[in-house]
């Protein structure tokens, strides 16, 4: 039994309001205790972190990518070289393998897109009574060309951070020993792209599927490459993969920030 605050009559125990004034006999509010996190909840937790972590990783790269876009790439899509002045010894400068191995099938949609690459290659004559010759080759078809001649091949090629450039006057070269060429390049019929100028010229090439050589040299087979050169990248989908990745990161991050607050919140409800 207990009495009523008000008037002191008896009451049960279980009585809400007073039989005989009416008055409420207690205000006590139910409180329900919080639940804890069960193993499937923490588990939930747990991924979601990682979907946020992946989230972060997805953004930074896709606006890594935009700023390379911006700082780097010209107007005309190209990572070009600074302009660099060879004047070098040898019979032709070859630059690095092109060794590109992709399915078939893989390689047709990239083409429906625009294509993997692009290459770009500028150069112009110091002296203007010589021709600069550019030749892109099957690795295979040019190797009997160049194996018994001089020739210096660009082994690598360094980045100015600060100005964002490749710096093609920076590169380092490896000398090949050998003699003179048996003949002009202009007279063989493996190149799959060539031109030759003593003027300004530019030789745009997209690469296929297999290991191509580029070289360099004088249009007669003389000695001694003396030449502004520049050489370029074009990637015709750079920004789409940038884009799929701030898109993707921000869905990702979306999932995993919405089973962090509804995990949360169910404890609590």
């Amino acid at each position: 039994m207990k009495d009523c605050p008000s008037c002191g009559t008896e009451n049960r125990d279980q009585a809400i309001y007073c039989r005989k004034c009416g008055e409420r006999m207690s205000q006590s509010i139910y409180i329900k205790p919080n639940e804890s996190l069960s193993v499937v909840h923490i588990g939930v937790l747990f991924v979601s972190v990682i979907l946020l972590i992946t989230s972060f990783g997805l953004l930074m790269g896709g606006t890594t990518l935009r700023s390379i876009q911006v700082l780097v790439v010209d107007e005309d899509g190209y990572i070009t070289s600074d302009p660099a002045t060879v004047d070098l010894p040898g019979y032709a400068i070859v630059l690095e393998d092109i060794d590109l191995d992709v399915d078939p099938m893989a390689w047709r949609w990239l083409q429906s897109r625009g294509g993997l690459l692009k290459l770009k290659i500028i150069t112009e004559s110091n002296d203007p009574g010589t021709e600069i010759f550019i030749g892109v080759a099957r690795e295979s078809d040019m190797r009997p060309y160049i194996q018994d001649i001089e020739y210096q091949r660009v082994i690598d090629m360094d980045f100015d951070e600060e100005n964002y450039e490749l710096m093609f006057s920076a590169a380092d070269f490896s000398l090949h020993p050998g003699g003179l060429p048996s003949a002009p390049p202009t007279v063989h019929s493996y190149w799959v792209a060539h031109t030759s100028s003593a003027d300004v010229q530019e030789l745009v090439w997209e690469p296929q599927s297999g290991t191509y050589n580029i070289i360099i040299m004088n249009a007669d087979g003389s000695e001694g490459i003396d030449a502004d050169i520049q050489v370029g990248a074009s990637v015709p989908f750079f920004g789409s993969i940038a884009n799929i990745l701030i898109y993707a990161g921000l869905f990702v991050g979306a999932i995993g920030g919405l089973m962090i607050y509804f995990t949360l919140k169910r404890p609590q409800s």
